[in-house]
């Protein structure tokens, strides 16, 4: 008898990028038919303001309708859409969201920072190969979630509200920052992540984001298949090196660095430095990419019949 075959679409409305995952699962394996990134930027300023801007919204719908034309071309049984960093935050989501899901012509569920965290870490330790590590850390435009794992049927989440594109805007608005910002930036993220319980000893964790992609490129000078990255090691020492060697350029030099991908040269800095400090807090020589980010953890949560034990590509 063959296995029956689910359909399916998830759309991730990030702060800096939307993510549109197009695929089949028959059994245990998952056959993928699109799979990308679409910058948007629609956080910009928010951190500042505590709104969106109407040329962001305009910009941010723009690129949704034509998300839409490929969702319907694919023919989905089901489509999950889902807000999260950025639209927690702006007191006018609404003035996206409601266009939005017109748009799509269906509703679009904003997570809390709980909720994110959870389906986070519900890839994580789906679909990670090996034994599974205690933390994984997403860092996002708006957002960055702490997922400790200790106890794997009870996760603690932390999220706070140190997304690249916030902490940009917020903390480090110039290339390169001054002496007084950079010190400023350090003092205001390290306050933050004591939510974060440190570790007693040494421990492993995933990471997922775009900033893992843009130390990649960096690292080798050229740009990179996000979707070739799945395990590649982030170490300590290295991202140091890259912070140091990003810490004195201007936007323009930024921008210009041989492997910088387009949409991340202005978020570059703030995204390595909270990553740098998030690893120094818990202890963390190096982490290992993972391309399975929320996307996944909406899959399984509100598409999976069962487990994933393959995916195609």
């Amino acid at each position: 008898m063959p296995k029956p075959i689910l359909r399916g679409a998830v759309l991730d409305l990030g702060s800096n990028t939307f993510k549109l995952l197009l695929a089949e699962q028959s059994g245990s394996t998952l056959r993928i038919y699109h799979e990308k990134a679409y910058p948007v930027r629609l956080g910009e300023g928010v951190a500042k303001t505590g709104r969106l801007q109407p040329a962001t919204c305009r910009r941010a719908l723009s690129v949704l309708a034509r998300l839409q034309k490929k969702i319907r071309a694919f023919r989905p049984e089901k489509t999950v859409a889902v807000a999260t960093g950025t639209l927690r935050r702006a007191r006018n989501a609404k003035s996206f969201l409601h266009p939005a899901s017109k748009i799509l012509r269906a509703q679009i569920r904003l997570l809390s920072g709980h909720e994110e965290g959870r389906l986070i870490a519900l890839a994580a330790r789906g679909l990670s190969r090996g034994p599974c590590p205690r933390f994984h850390i997403d860092l996002g435009g708006g957002s960055l979630e702490v997922i400790d794992s200790l106890r794997p049927n009870h996760p603690r989440i932390v999220s706070l509200n140190l997304g690249c594109v916030a902490v940009r805007d917020t903390l480090l608005p110039q290339h390169p920052p001054s002496p007084d910002q950079w010190e400023l930036a350090i003092g205001t993220i390290r306050r933050s992540l004591k939510k974060i319980p440190a570790p007693k000893r040494k421990t492993c964790a995933t990471f997922s984001g775009g900033t893992g992609h843009a130390y990649a490129c960096l690292l080798n000078g050229k740009n990179m298949k996000a979707r070739k990255l799945e395990g590649f090691p982030l170490t300590r020492t290295k991202l140091e090196t890259l912070l140091l060697r990003v810490l004195p350029l201007s936007l323009r030099q930024l921008q210009t660095l041989p492997g910088m991908p387009s949409d991340r040269a202005t978020v570059a800095l703030p995204a390595f430095l909270v990553l740098r400090e998030t690893m120094k807090k818990l202890k963390l020589s190096f982490v290992r990419l993972t391309t399975h980010g929320l996307r996944y953890g909406v899959w399984l949560d509100r598409f999976a019949p069962g487990p994933l034990s393959k995916i195609l590509r």
